[in-house]
């Protein structure tokens, strides 16, 4: 009997999974739009909504995650306008953020451009400030800046901050399953220029006082070929 790949079975399992969310927040939304806005359901079908939304985009990272391990994802870089890319990342985020109360905004130069994957970094970003939910208090804000050679993706939070002490845990990110960290760092070090490799810094937030968790990703010079891998 051949040997059962169990890893793509779970994969396989995770897509499927996906698509049934997919069909739950597609009869969820025709709900909504039977009923009135002042239906004292309402506010419960939102926060239905959102943590479907919440788990669909989980089931994403737990796909790029597994193609990420096994070396089965092709990386798909092109040339974006930070100030577009961020609002889209706030625009699909900010219900969610509506529903715990908290302030959801994004800053960068408006001129500012950046070369990386899309999906991936749109997959980090989204499991970053769903995890900043947890912890904030009032406000998280997404933003982007160019520190020499690297684009700087960074999600923000005015919560309690790391515990940066080297024998406690960091619950930033961790969620249940401890992925969400080591996902963003495989997606940064997916982003690979002259063997230069992104990589992801923990820090504390100098503007809001929380967390900062910072994506860093290597830019190609005015003479350099671009040659991810």
């Amino acid at each position: 009997m051949k040997k059962i790949d169990i890893s793509t079975i779970l994969a396989s399992a995770i897509h499927e999974s996906k698509n049934q969310v997919g069909t739950l927040l597609y009869q969820l939304q025709s709900l909504k739009d039977a009923i009135s806005n002042n239906d004292a359901n309402q506010k419960k079908i939102i926060l239905i909504e959102e943590s479907l939304k919440k788990l669909n985009d989980e089931w994403v990272e737990y796909l790029y995650l597994y193609r990420l391990a096994s070396d089965g994802y092709d990386l798909h870089v092109d040339t974006f306008l930070l100030d577009e890319f961020l609002d889209d990342q706030v625009f699909a985020l900010q219900p969610s953020a509506k529903a715990k109360n908290l302030e959801l905004d994004y800053a960068c130069d408006p001129s500012l451009t950046g070369t990386f994957d899309e999906r991936l970094m749109t997959a980090v970003v989204s499991t970053a400030v769903y995890n900043a939910l947890r912890f904030a208090k009032t406000k998280i804000r997404i933003s982007a800046t160019q520190k020499t050679d690297y684009l700087v993706i960074s999600v923000e939070d005015d919560g309690q901050g790391f515990n940066l002490s080297d024998d406690q845990p960091e619950a930033f990110l961790e969620g249940n399953t401890g992925l969400g960290l080591y996902f963003a760092e495989l997606s940064a070090t997916a982003h690979v220029i002259d063997e230069v490799k992104g990589f992801i810094k923990k820090e504390s937030s100098l503007s809001l006082g929380g967390a900062n968790l910072s994506v860093y990703l290597p830019q190609p010079s005015a003479d350099q070929t671009l040659s991810f891998k």
